[in-house]
């Protein structure tokens, strides 16, 4: 999770992806950081007094003393548990009401969250910056009953990162995003279908994932770095529908003409981004 090496006993300096974690942490909040690595996300926040108490959760042992080690520098030892243990399994149901998951890649993110359900029922706010499987973070979340509440991107080091904050109550359901699926479809058919008939249901398939992959929230309500995000999956679609020319099979023809489809809807989004930011 952590950044560079902090000096123990200064302030916590967080690099912009776990600073926007800790900006989606509620005031007053009971705090687990899953794969706290140096702690350094749950030493900010109490530092800033933001958190009534938290616990560090590493399961590996090198990680674990290093925040030990981190907290003790910054003499938190009385208001952050460091403990040693897979996920969930060292929190006792209603201890904590916020998780925070970051750093690691979205299956795993996944695996420790449904391996402890039940636990999950007296959490009010979860926040995970995965960093990879985004768009399945969302969907296994949101159809488990989990709602997005807030969502953005994060450029770091020349990486653009998303970070996702859920809730039971607030937020966008898997219902919001079905119907979601037919805003788009009615507002910008017209640009990508130029005059060709698809399929209703192969449409609605091709925008669903295009949602879940890039964020409800953010694809709605833009965001300074959703061009970049768009300009690189067009690329990513792109290559891959000359590869599916190049094979000349007649099997992958239908797979290069559902990537199309997919380029036209990501290129409409992008163009309507363009006029946004020019009416601005």
């Amino acid at each position: 999770m952590s950044g560079r090496i902090q000096t123990p006993g200064r302030e916590i300096h967080l690099e912009p992806r776990l600073k926007q974690v800790a900006e989606y942490v509620p005031t007053g909040a009971r705090l687990a950081d899953i794969g706290t690595d140096h702690a350094y996300l749950p030493i900010y926040l109490t530092k800033q007094g933001r958190i009534h108490k938290a616990v560090a959760v590493d399961v590996h042992a090198g990680p674990y003393q290093a925040a030990r080690l981190s907290v003790a520098a910054h003499g938190l030892r009385d208001s952050i548990d460091v403990r040693l243990g897979d996920g969930l399994q060292v929190i006792q149901p209603g201890e904590v009401d916020v998780l925070t998951l970051a750093g690691m890649g979205g299956v795993k993110i996944l695996e420790i969250l449904n391996a402890e359900p039940a636990g999950l029922r007296t959490i009010s706010r979860l926040i995970v910056q995965p960093q990879g499987g985004v768009g399945r973070v969302r969907a296994e979340l949101c159809r488990s009953g989990w709602k997005i509440w807030r969502e953005c991107l994060v450029e770091e080091e020349g990486r653009i990162y998303t970070v996702i904050a859920f809730t039971w109550q607030n937020g966008w359901s898997e219902a919001d995003i079905g119907r979601e699926v037919e805003y788009w479809r009615k507002l910008w058919r017209p640009q990508w279908a130029c005059g060709a008939e698809t399929a209703r249901e192969r449409e609605q398939r091709i925008l669903a994932g295009i949602i879940w992959r890039m964020g409800p929230l953010i694809l709605r309500q833009g965001d300074p770095c959703l061009d970049q995000v768009l300009a690189k999956r067009i690329e990513q679609c792109s290559r891959q529908v000359q590869g599916l020319d190049q094979a000349r099979v007649a099997q992958t023809a239908g797979k290069a003409a559902e990537v199309r489809l997919e380029i036209g809807m990501l290129r409409a989004r992008r163009a309507a981004l363009g006029a946004e930011t020019n009416n601005i």
